[in-house]
């Protein structure tokens, strides 16, 4: 049995790869006839509806295993989680309705893609079967992903990326949002066996295969539509305090083992439960051992992150779409928003210093023979000013020229020669130095037009423009800037796809702060449908997301706040709880033993800040 399994990973892994690698311009192939609607009739891939803590035949790691362990259904009444949509696998392995049918080149009658329609969450899916490419590791990521597919004889290939965080259970086990997914349809009659191979680097130890049978529906069904929409399930309750259990303290540990008088071990998942051979083995499993791993260990290397990093590290600068006005800039270290329009280019951040002359290439091949007029800092850090010096003097401020800051008593040297740099008031005090000191970095970067509280807002290019002050979250002067027409929100270093957050105790920081500035973000975004799409994010590094990635962030961070501070509250010293890996489950999506930031400096500086409580609003170290 095991080695047929691993034949079955084999073959998949082939036809995966001809699925992602071969899909040229060479004639296309005909193949299966899919379109029409279908049903589930059951097989080995549906949910089941699992009680807590059962993840036998799972090969999840320890990262999953806690993450499992520590999540309580209570997670659900969150906002972000109330109506959030499903991933294709747990789509169409799931209950409700499907049609599937063609969309064709009109003149060609070629076909373009395979088009999808589940009634669970109102599923909308695309399969392309034209060859394109899948988009960079920057793009925003979807329930449904980025899938092509291609026809292997009877069989419809299809490989997906591009995929949210999501769940491969209804009892907490994670799915990452590095999961990448095949699928096989194949038709016999009017029964579609649809089998499906998940490989999650960051919450398995090695593939998940299941499938399930799809019955063609003999008439058309009349049930097609999921109404939801989030709203206030447990009032009163911060919207930081997300429901989780301590490692090693769900009450409902034991309740699936005793129920079917299984041991515990069994219960627990892990892929040496996925084979026939562990009946033999689980019975020489000791209850203490099985306990153990509801805990994290305390043994072996530390885990980092599995990640792919979605940031190009080719030495040249990639422009992407994001939303309405706005662009991303990446590969200059640190993300970059410009909005273009009529009246030019409105910069946020600029990246570090060695790409800036490709940087300001890239802003002006967006906005043409437009001046590029503003720049706004989220932040001091040199990822985010270190282009500022180059960017400024490649731009100008027709609004300042003429005016009483261009002339007279009020005027300054430079007004509207470059572009303006607006930042809060303690960027300009983290990059400039009193008169007769060293700065550490040069004047010609600092900014000019600061704000002290609250917002600075413009009206540029035909939208608003406002940009908010976050008090003392990665440190003492960040901001989050949102276009409002356009509907993005760039959010500096208060939220990234790639690490924990950094933050900076010396200069102000405070996970306090930092988690009020999250929720901030979240009480200014929409989702247009499922908990998807609407309000666009740009992070500080990392790929395009939307509410959904932020508001999973922010949990992250509450709930590791709440490990550490009950801890503080036994009498821990920072050593105790470093020691203690609090972050066992997230460390696999953000672990950092390396580097500028590890995942140990992130647990201090939370620790710290718990230590020394919450600062008062707009403290400045």
């Amino acid at each position: 049995m095991k080695n047929l399994h691993r034949l079955v990973f084999v073959l998949t892994a082939t036809l995966m790869a001809g699925a992602a690698l071969a899909q040229g311009n060479e004639p296309q192939i005909s193949g299966i006839d899919i379109s029409g609607s279908w049903y589930n009739a059951g097989g080995n891939g549906g949910d089941g509806m699992p009680i807590l803590a059962e993840y036998g035949g799972m090969p999840l790691n320890e990262s999953a295993r806690l993450y499992a362990l520590a999540w309580s259904p209570a997670r659900m009444t969150v906002r972000q989680q109330q109506c959030a949509a499903y991933d294709p696998s747990r789509q169409l392995h799931g209950g409700g309705n499907y049609r599937f049918w063609d969309e064709r080149d009109p003149v060609t009658q070629r076909l373009i893609a395979i088009r999808i329609y589940g009634q669970i969450t109102e599923a909308q899916r695309t399969i392309w079967m034209d060859g394109r490419p899948h988009p960079p590791a920057y793009a925003k990521h979807t329930w449904l992903g980025f899938s092509t597919g291609r026809y292997e004889g009877n069989v419809l290939t299809v490989y997906t990326t591009h995929l949210k965080r999501a769940w491969l259970r209804s009892n907490g086990v994670p799915q990452s949002d590095q999961t990448t997914l095949v699928e096989h349809f194949v038709r016999h009659g009017d029964r579609i066996t649809y089998m499906t191979v998940l490989t999650d680097p960051v919450n398995l130890t090695e593939p998940y295969v299941r499938s399930t049978n799809q019955l063609r529906s003999v008439r058309q069904p009349e049930a097609w539509l999921y109404a939801c929409d989030d709203g206030e399930q447990d009032v009163g309750r911060r919207d930081d305090e997300i429901p989780s259990y301590l490692f090693g303290q769900n009450p409902y540990l034991r309740e699936y083992a005793d129920k079917n008088r299984i041991p515990l071990a069994a219960s627990l998942g892990g892929a040496e439960t996925m084979y026939p051979e562990y009946i033999t083995k689980v019975k020489t499993v000791a209850d203490a051992e099985a306990m153990a791993r509801t805990r994290p260990s305390t043994d072996g290397p530390p885990i980092t992150s599995r990640a792919v990093d979605p940031e190009p590290h080719d030495g040249e600068i990639h422009a992407w779409a994001v939303q309405g006005n706005v662009h991303l800039l990446i590969g200059a270290g640190g993300n970059i928003a410009v909005q273009v329009g009529e009246n030019g280019a409105l910069v946020v951040d600029t990246g570090t210093d060695k790409l800036a002359d490709k940087v300001v290439a890239a802003i002006k091949k967006l906005v043409g023979d437009k001046p590029i007029q503003y720049i706004v800092n989220t932040s001091f850090r040199p990822e985010h000013t270190g282009g500022n010096a180059t960017v400024h003097e490649a731009g100008s401020d027709p609004s300042l020229l003429g005016s009483f800051f261009s002339a007279g008593a009020q005027s300054f040297s430079d007004a509207g020669v470059g572009a303006t740099i607006i930042a809060h008031n303690n960027v300009l005090n983290r990059m400039s130095a009193p008169t007769g000191q060293l700065a550490p970095t040069p004047s010609g970067g600092w900014p000019s037009d600061t704000f002290l509280q609250g917002r600075r807002r413009k009206y540029y290019n035909d939208e608003a423009v406002e940009v908010f002050w976050a008090p003392n979250a990665v440190t003492d002067g960040d901001s989050y800037v949102h276009f409002r027409r356009s509907d993005v929100i760039v959010t500096g270093d208060l939220f990234t796809t790639t690490q924990y957050p950094v933050i900076d105790i010396k200069n102000g920081g405070s996970v306090h702060g930092l988690l009020d500035a999250l929720n901030a973000i979240l009480d200014k975004t929409v989702y247009k449908h499922e908990e998807e799409g609407g309000t666009l994010i740009i992070p500080g590094h990392g790929r395009i997301c939307d509410e959904y990635e932020v508001g999973e962030y922010r949990d992250m961070i509450a709930i590791i706040r709440d490990r550490v501070q009950a801890m503080i509250n036994q009498g821990a010293t920072v050593e105790q709880v470093k020691g203690a890996r609090l972050t066992a489950d997230f460390d696999s999506r953000y672990g950092a033993v390396t580097g500028p930031w590890t995942t140990d400096m992130f647990v201090e500086a939370v620790y710290t800040s718990l230590k020394q409580g919450r600062p008062k609003a707009g403290a400045t170290k």
